[in-house]
């Protein structure tokens, strides 16, 4: 079995670019466990991760519209996605019946050679809420929930994880790694994710987070 558990200890990887940030927070104890066939031929063969603890940025996913690239974080997010699209449709919000409605994920994945892992992190305008506002940076910080899947051969444990921080540009603008990114990476002696935030050159209080796996 795996799952998710809390701690405050603090990120102490001197090679990180996030290496000033302090506080690093406690994620909420495992919610749930599913053991469910998502996608996990479209793991396979990939490019084993060379240094897992190096900070990596996390990459993002539009999962407005199907795509074989971003299939696994869709199949995550599949009952979210659902959910969010059913919430605009009950609003008369019938922009999007031709895909979803807007949804973003941001991802960081540690491939190894029997098992990989997947943290993912899903934007709707209505999952998420605000936390923070960088005009310089033009970007919104939003608190939005977060999953961890363990891809085992063809099994997959996915679990809610609580949640996390994420960059949501202006409206028609792109993200610009200068002003503002999140980092993660994966302490393999601990067992941890440890996910960062930097917009303008300074950590975001209540950003920077450790989420131990545990097996049994």
């Amino acid at each position: 079995m795996v799952w998710l558990g809390s701690t405050g200890r603090r990120s102490g990887d001197r090679r990180a670019p996030l290496r000033d940030i302090a506080g690093v927070h406690a994620m909420p104890i495992l919610l749930g466990l599913a053991l469910i066939p998502i996608c996990a031929a479209s793991l396979l063969g990939q490019v084993l991760t060379p240094d897992p603890g190096a900070w990596r940025p996390l990459a993002y996913s539009d999962l407005q519209r199907p795509a074989a690239r971003s299939a696994t974080y869709a199949d995550i997010w599949k009952d979210r996605i659902e959910a969010n699209n059913d919430a605009y449709q009950a609003r008369g919000d019938r922009r999007f019946v031709d895909g979803n409605a807007p949804a973003t994920e941001a991802h960081f994945v540690v491939w190894s050679a029997k098992r990989s892992v997947v943290l993912s992190i899903l934007n709707t305008a209505l999952g998420c809420k605000e936390k923070a506002r960088d005009r310089d940076a033009g970007v919104v910080v939003k608190l939005c929930p977060m999953r961890v899947a363990i891809y085992d051969g063809l099994q997959v444990r996915t679990m809610e994880a609580g949640q996390a921080c994420f960059i949501e540009p202006a409206a028609g603008t792109t993200l610009d790694p200068q002003m503002a990114a999140a980092y993660g990476s994966y302490d393999l002696s601990g067992r941890t994710l440890k996910l960062g935030l930097v917009v303008s050159h300074q950590p975001i209080d209540g950003c920077s987070f450790n989420v131990p796996l545990f097996r049994e």
